[in-house]
């Protein structure tokens, strides 16, 4: 590991403890056995270094959510999605969403992202902001894009598109949370999300 990726490793350990705006670059060289010049040789500022980690999660979920042929970065959801959702069993889906909050809740890189994003959302607007887009806004307008085309196909019973995305991932991401704050019940929470979403496809049909 060069001098470059253990700065960035430092950072995200405290940033995801304490916050970013809680943590100074000088909480970052010390640890390292680096002064905080050395450090600004590497980076211009604590902001770099943050931006540097979105992007390294970025990429991770990118390739995640493609395996799972969903593509949240599109104005419009991609035919493939539409096809691939159109055709799913309910052990597919079923599957496809646990693998997607086995990989939030274990991927150490990810699951420090999210608690710094976490601590840090109180701290500034902008944090705040950008935990609610990551967190919440993206995949609600994602599914509620696709649900619509579903709807539109007749694969899935006509209703309110947004409140069906609502009722989708909600249960998921409140699942998720208490994962986050008690491990010890996390197959619990793998049990309880997949009998909601075999529920949700018999209710939707």
């Amino acid at each position: 590991m060069n001098t470059k990726e253990m700065i960035l490793e430092e950072a995200l350990r405290q940033f995801s403890e304490k916050g970013f705006a809680a943590t100074s670059m000088s909480d970052i060289a010390k640890p390292l056995g680096i002064t905080k010049a050395a450090l600004y040789k590497h980076f211009e500022s604590k902001q770099q270094i943050f931006d540097n980690i979105i992007e390294g999660t970025k990429a991770r979920f990118v390739e995640l959510l493609d395996s799972l042929s969903m593509h949240l970065l599109e104005e419009k959801p991609a035919k493939k999605d539409v096809d691939y959702y159109s055709n799913i069993t309910s052990d597919k889906l079923c599957e496809s969403v646990l693998k997607f909050v086995e990989f939030t809740m274990t991927d150490t890189y990810s699951v420090q992202v999210r608690h710094m994003l976490t601590m840090s959302q109180f701290q500034t607007p902008e944090l705040g902001e950008m935990y609610t887009r990551r967190y919440v806004d993206a995949m609600l307008e994602y599914d509620e894009k696709i649900f619509k085309e579903l709807m539109k196909r007749g694969v899935m019973k006509q209703s309110d598109p947004h409140q069906m995305a609502l009722y989708f991932v909600s249960p998921v991401y409140m699942y998720m949370g208490i994962w986050d704050r008690q491990p010890n019940r996390a197959k619990e929470c793998m049990n309880a999300i997949k009998n909601h979403v075999k529920n949700f496809m018999e209710m939707t049909k």
